[in-house]
């Protein structure tokens, strides 16, 4: 316990470094500590007076160590002070292994000098993230020196509530920019005999890695069964469709899919079974017992070899760490004490990383592994048979232990992921079998044999990807059973402290302990009713409206809710059909769970461009939405037909307000629709984009989706269309071609919102529409300075505020 106490004081300090701004919280801690927690142990438990005070030190450690990742002291040299500059020519070193794409691949670049736009050369530090596109045969490696001329630009999050804060995981693991460049544009200036033989031995490595990688893809034709090999094997789990991510998610399987503690586990048995084998072939060894510890030794090897191949990913590093810590205990003979060896394993972790507190990967290996270990002590006392060596038995206990697994993970992927898989245990009984037992062992076989003997290499990805075929059929069947899954609200913390507090207070039940589960159910009432009190005052008063642009880049999409609970979507961002990036998936979604939203009574799209339909693709498959309402046009892309077929997939009824002629009647929230065009335009699909006018009592804003001047015009000419409005959502995002003088002048309003990207390609807003706004004293907030936009209205007056600086 002295161990887990280590460990606990270490968590603490990280988690209190985490929330304070500066060093006051650690001073009160000190200054508590010292004149009152030590003096009181000194003279009631003086034994453990040690322990207290290393404990003390720990804390403090913790905290520093998380201050400095989170406010490091940069020098000036760093790259981080050149930021969002053009056409430098930078050098630096690879120091990753590199992640493929269909058209790029992305490494992790070591800056070393910097030779800017004025041609002054300097020498700096600091990483960035480089994307490289295209494909060649002098593509540089990890170790490589390279050259090239580019922008780098600053890592900028979606500014939102319940956004992920993707600025501060990259800075976490200490990269501060990002830039691209063409595979033909790079230069790399080392050459390979001055390489080192430990760079050398990763380059031989990775190349490894990267030939397997293709070797799986193009025995299977790319299939999503070789995707799925592929990265089982080689940790490129870049490659693995969302789809496929999607189904395992609902299954409860996904955590099979990345190179994860059970996978490094399998792999160590593998390697320990074969060592201790060939070691009892020793009588003298296998009598003394000294043929487990050797064999457990040498697992070692194969295991640290295997994590480099998979590319060494921190989640890999944080299991290859727990493992050889287990490995230990076992030599040890320490094998019973599993807390304690679990605790050296996180104390080692955060030392090396105190950042990886706040890592999924690490927060769900040890919940899975601690519920597993403490379930299985219930099941001793509860259910001593199921220790026995029979196979029934044996199958018994591999399904409490997924069961206990999911319980402790469940909090967790419903705050991350927002998805319960409640038939999780099942899928695992039968998918932890079929990819940890058959077709990692298999691939293990393959990597080995694919070189020297390809036919039967193409033999083993053949049996393995029919087994991984039969088992994406199995998961398809199981999520279309009835409460299968089901999607959730993003849990706040206090939430999920409630669900681990309850599930402490059962065990303990059990193990007879009623006194403390009586003071922990107190515990659990307060805090529930605090959450509960906490919730209600936040939300929306019954008598306002309220109004959120989302801020998705360049792109266009608005959460409405009414005084009477009626959820609309106005149209859901979206980049290119090429990106790889879904604004529904990434940032409208989280945005809606966090504001405990399932429920979609409308989705309007204004007009199938990709910036406003593509994210309400993954908004109308994953949400209860009733209706869709968009206009009569069509597209022949891939987006729109999955449009129309998850509509007819999921019974949304699909509504043209311009065909029927009716507005929307929601109380006293109405939606007009205008209908301006003599004919449709088929030459710029943004000129039919539908316009509407929200109007609450005397509070109304304009939706003009991405209209041009044309249709501005006949919008304005029109008597018996009233366009007045509050506020006005920027016609085509600010762009010179909309928001004409003589529309302005009939909407009026006091102030415009303005959605568009940081730094767009577009040059949106245009300089003389911002400058036309401002000489009609138009207030004017953006989405790529401001952030989200909040709008929020009594009927009466309204009030703006926005995301950053609160405006």
């Amino acid at each position: 316990m002295k161990i887990f106490l280590i460990f606990s004081s270490l968590i603490a300090g990280i988690l209190a470094g985490n929330f304070s701004v500066d060093l006051t919280l650690l001073i009160i801690f000190t200054i508590f500590s010292l004149s009152v927690v030590l003096p009181w142990i000194f003279f009631h438990h003086k034994k453990n007076l040690p322990i207290y005070i290393v404990s003390i030190f720990i804390f403090i450690f913790g905290f520093l160590a998380i201050q400095e990742r989170i406010n490091p002291d940069l020098p000036a040299h760093h790259i981080s002070n050149f930021l969002d500059t053009k056409d430098n020519i930078i050098t630096g070193e690879i120091v990753s292994f590199a992640q493929h794409y269909k058209r790029k691949k992305k490494i992790t670049l070591l800056c070393q000098t910097i030779k800017t736009k004025d041609n002054r050369v300097q020498d700096i530090t600091g990483r960035i993230q480089l994307s490289i596109y295209g494909s060649s045969d002098q593509s540089p490696r990890y170790g490589d020196i390279i050259q090239f001329k580019s922008s780098i630009k600053s890592i900028r999050n979606f500014q939102n509530p319940g956004g992920f804060d993707y600025k501060r995981f990259l800075q976490l693991k200490g990269i501060y920019g990002s830039t691209w460049t063409g595979v033909n544009k790079i230069k790399i200036l080392n050459c390979d005999d001055k390489i080192n033989i430990i760079s050398r031995l990763i380059r031989q490595i990775e190349m490894l890695r990267i030939k397997f990688f293709y070797y799986i893809l193009n025995q299977t034709d790319y299939s999503r069964s070789g995707q799925i090999i592929a990265s089982l094997i080689t940790g490129k789990k870049e490659v693995i469709s969302s789809d496929i991510r999607d189904l395992f998610s609902k299954a409860g399987i996904s955590h099979l899919l990345a190179i994860s503690g059970l996978h490094l586990s399998i792999v160590s048995l593998l390697f320990f079974s074969l060592f201790y084998r060939f070691f009892s072939l020793f009588h003298p060894l296998l009598i003394s017992g000294k043929s487990k510890k050797i064999a457990g030794v040498l697992t070692i090897i194969p295991l640290v070899l295997y994590g480099i191949f998979t590319g060494f990913s921190p989640s890999c590093q944080r299991a290859l760490i727990m493992i050889i810590v287990l490995i230990f205990s076992f030599i040890r003979e320490k094998e019973k004490d599993i807390i304690s060896s679990l605790s050296l394993a996180g104390i080692l972790i955060l030392f090396m990383d105190p950042a990886a507190l706040f890592s999924i990967s690490f927060q769900l290996s040890f919940s899975a592994v601690i519920f597993i270990v403490y379930g299985a002590s219930l099941l001793k006392q509860y259910m001593p048979f199921m220790t026995g060596k029979r196979w029934w038995f044996k199958t018994g206990m591999i399904l409490f232990i997924t069961l206990f697994a999911g319980l402790g993970t469940s909090p967790l992927t419903a705050h991350y992921f927002n998805v319960v898989s409640i038939i999780a245990p099942i899928s695992n009984f039968i998918a932890i079998p079929v990819l940890g037992f058959i077709v990692l062992p298999l691939g293990l076989v393959c990597l080995i044999s694919f070189s020297w003997f390809p036919i039967f290499a193409g033999f083993i990805v053949f049996v393995c990807s029919k087994f991984i075929s039969y088992l994406i059929i199995f998961s398809q069947f199981i999520i279309i059973l009835p409460f299968a899954w089901s999607r959730t609200i993003t849990l706040n913390w206090i939430e999920i402290t409630v669900i681990y507090l309850f599930f402490i207070s059962f065990f303990l039940l059990l193990k007879g302990y009623k006194k403390t589960v009586t003071l922990l159910s107190l515990v659990i009432f307060l805090l529930a009713l605090f959450n509960f009190i906490n919730i209600k005052s936040s939300q929306n008063s019954e008598n306002d409206l309220h109004i959120t642009i989302i801020d998705v880049g360049q792109g266009s999409s608005t959460f409405i809710q009414t005084p009477q609970g009626v959820n609309i979507i106005v149209d859901g961002g979206g980049f290119s059909d090429i990106s790889s990036f879904d604004t529904g998936r990434y940032i409208i979604a989280p945005f809606l769970w966090k504001q405990r939203v399932k429920t979609i009574d409308y989705v309007i799209l204004t007009h199938p461009e990709s910036d406003h339909l593509n994210g309400l693709i993954f908004i109308l498959d994953n949400f209860n939405v009733k209706t869709l309402i968009k206009n009569s046009d069509k597209r022949d892309t891939i987006t729109y037909k999955s449009m129309i077929q998850i509509c007819e997939k999921h019974n949304i009824r699909v509504y043209n307000p311009l065909d029927h002629k009716k507005n929307i009647d929601l109380g006293p929230v109405r939606f007009n629709f205008f209908d301006s065009s003599p004919k449709k335009d088929i030459y710029n699909l943004n000129n039919n984009s539908l316009v509407f006018k929200l109007i609450y009592n005397d509070f109304s804003i304009l939706f003009p989706g991405d209209i041009l001047k044309l249709r501005e015009k006949n919008l304005s000419e029109k008597n018996d269309i009233d366009l007045s409005s509050n506020i006005l959502l920027a016609p085509h995002h600010g762009s010179f071609s909309s928001s004409s003088k003589v529309f302005l002048e009939k909407v009026l309003p006091s102030s415009v919102i303005i959605s568009c990207g940081w730094h767009n390609r577009y040059g949106f807003p245009d300089q003389k529409v911002l400058k036309r706004y401002k000489n009609m004293g138009i207030a004017i907030f953006r989405t790529d300075e401001n952030g989200a936009v909040f709008v929020s209205s009594d009927g009466d007056d309204h009030k703006i505020e926005t995301f950053i600086n609160g405006k």
